[in-house]
């Protein structure tokens, strides 16, 4: 595998990548891990209710994992609403949404026992970050 750094305005730098999963029902419980693959940033978290919470604890966390460092990005409040209501989240001008190599992007449930939620990441490779060709 070869690995290279293009022009700041090569494709592979200005589409969007993706990256998401279900978050795990339980009190404290952390799930939906994404470890970025190269320098990346955060632009957008959308959260869609995927089994409804039983009370207004059914929250959902997104904080970036740094070696030790964890640092919050954005919290969602679910409660008991309605599977597939979905809430969109921008986080472009937070600049802790800034990922290196390695940072992994997590979430964590509140209170709530029972509420699931499907989370999706939407993406972007910082110009100039090395990538496989």
């Amino acid at each position: 595998m070869v690995q290279r750094s293009m022009a700041y305005d090569h494709p592979a730098y200005l589409q969007r990548s993706e990256a998401g999963g279900a978050t795990t029902a339980g009190n404290g419980t952390v799930s939906n891990r994404f470890a970025a693959f190269t320098a990346m940033k955060l632009k957008s978290v959308q959260i869609t209710q995927a089994i409804a919470g039983t009370s207004a604890g059914h929250t959902v966390a997104v904080s970036k994992v740094s070696g030790t460092a964890t640092t919050g990005l954005t919290t969602a409040t679910l409660g008991t609403s309605a599977v597939g209501t979905t809430t969109n989240i921008d986080v472009s001008a937070n600049a802790a949404a800034t990922l290196l190599q390695g940072d992994q992007l997590i979430c964590s449930n509140g209170t709530d026992a029972t509420g699931v939620a499907a989370v999706s990441y939407e993406l972007q490779v910082t110009p100039g970050a090395t990538l496989t060709v």
